[in-house]
């Protein structure tokens, strides 16, 4: 079997397990980030003891802190493919903890019962896993926005940005995305406490997103039609949020025909964001519609791993 030697080694890789990802919830899929969230709090905790430093101090402890978690683990895990003789194995084995996939379909499913039950407590409580922002005062169309928000900012975050610089750098690369993923997460810098002293990791997260999420917009965009997505984005408001969010946001917005963005609270206090897209506004229905998008998305993806893949065989082979 000659062209089994031609196969890419990464996107190969990428595209057995977004397969994987797509058809089964994966055992233990992102559980190693919960051990790097608690080395990070704790470190935090060290560096970072209270507020009443200088905006300054606050940022440089930050910025050092998120330094030193790089360089320790990059520096082991290069050690390891310096002395491992199967490489493609550690791809491998850091692709699956890095990707994400469906681990917030059911939470996102459960809310949308409660909303249809009118539990709106209950569906505050069970949005716990994918909003950090403040629950205890949102409507039903509050949590239904922000959970049709949440889902599809990590759809880009914890799948698409780690597939494409999984296929730029392999696993060292797909791992050094998300420590800063995790580390912009744990130090959110919306939040007061960790307003400077997170910010040097905001950035930089937001630097290294930027790929999964002009991949997402368009694939969205794809979805529903360009010039209406592209519209939707013009009349945007231009302030508050970064633009390639906005443009996610917008095409979504333009998807689902229905309203995104609004003011949003975190720790009490107020961050004004301006709306997007003119549709109804959100419900149950529409979180559920958006996990539709998300997994055609999915689909999307396979298909363009699976096209790279086929293209690479087929010029090899004819090359020989």
């Amino acid at each position: 079997m000659h062209w089994l030697e031609t196969l890419p080694a990464w996107p190969t890789l990428a595209l057995l397990l977004l397969l994987a990802n797509r058809l089964l919830t994966l055992p233990g899929a992102r559980a190693p980030l919960a051990a790097v969230a608690v080395l990070l709090q704790r470190l935090a905790t060290q560096v970072h003891p209270d507020i009443q430093r200088s905006a300054f101090q606050q940022q440089l402890s930050g910025g050092l802190a998120l330094l030193l978690v790089l360089v320790v683990v990059l520096a082991m895990v290069i050690g390891l493919y310096l002395i491992s003789e199967l490489p493609l194995i550690l791809d491998a084995v850091l692709l699956y903890f890095c990707l994400g996939g469906q681990q917030l379909f059911q939470p996102a499913r459960n809310i949308a019962g409660s909303l249809n039950r009118q539990q709106l407590s209950l569906a505050r409580s069970q949005a716990k896993s994918l909003l950090l922002r403040d629950r205890q005062n949102l409507s039903a169309m509050g949590l239904s926005k922000a959970c049709t928000e949440s889902l599809l900012l990590q759809q880009a975050a914890n799948q698409v940005a780690v597939l494409c610089w999984f296929l730029l750098g392999g696993g060292v690369l797909a791992l050094a995305y998300t420590l800063l993923q995790t580390a912009a997460r744990q130090w959110n810098s919306k939040l007061p406490h960790y307003r400077y002293f997170g910010r040097a990791a905001a950035l930089a997260y937001q630097l290294v997103l930027l790929p999964g999420v002009l991949i997402s917009a368009l694939l969205l965009a794809v979805q529903d039609g360009m010039l209406a997505a592209w519209r939707t984005f013009r009349a945007t408001d231009q302030q508050f949020f970064s633009w390639p969010t906005r443009l996610l946001l917008a095409t979504a917005a333009s998807a689902l025909h229905t309203t995104l963005g609004g003011p949003a609270y975190y720790g009490k206090f107020k961050t004004a964001r301006p709306r997007i897209g003119r549709g109804q506004d959100p419900d149950a229905k529409v979180l559920l519609r958006a996990i539709v998008l998300i997994k055609a998305q999915q689909t999307a993806l396979i298909l363009l791993l699976s096209s790279i893949v086929a293209l690479y065989v087929a010029s090899s082979l004819l090359q020989n």
